[in-house]
């Protein structure tokens, strides 16, 4: 009877302690949902910076909704698993913020064409420019004041 007392007595502290990290079935494991999330937050960045930016004619859901539901058939989910996973992790704030720290620390991938900032091999120096960079800025300067004049024309 001793033995049965304490093994109900410390089975809920086993279970409290055990790894919260594995969610139930159905729930987007953490590191899907982050990969999600992060391309949804690329996505947002996006539509507000480029597209509704430059036509405020758009309607801002309507947009929204369709590059959602791209990122939903890239990651293959539905937007049913997102939403049931994001309100998982609502209600659990701890594994939530473990995701929105590891999204804070995550860097956007460096465009193609330029070196990150933080490499070892160029943080000691200066910014340096060889004539074929200098040659590729001005041709680049160049073709676009003259596609913002064909632009301005048509108007």
């Amino acid at each position: 009877m001793r033995k049965l007392f304490l093994i109900l007595l410390i089975s809920p502290f086993a279970l409290a302690c055990s790894d919260k990290s594995e969610v139930p079935k159905g729930i987007l494991s953490r590191q899907k949902m982050q990969e999600v999330m992060w391309d949804i937050i690329r996505a947002e960045e996006f539509l507000n910076g480029f597209v509704i930016y430059k036509d405020t004619a758009i309607d801002k859901i309507a947009e929204s909704q369709k590059w959602y539901t791209k990122i939903y058939q890239l990651h293959k989910i539905t937007k049913k698993d997102f939403d049931k996973s994001y309100s998982y992790y609502q209600d659990h704030p701890v594994l939530m913020k473990q995701i929105l720290d590891s999204l804070s620390k995550k860097k956007p991938a460096t465009p193609p064409g330029q070196a990150s900032q933080t490499s070892k091999d160029t943080s000691h120096k200066k910014d340096t420019f060889s004539v074929s960079d200098k040659r590729k800025k001005i041709i680049d300067t160049l073709s676009r004041k003259r596609i913002l004049k064909k632009i301005s024309t048509r108007q």
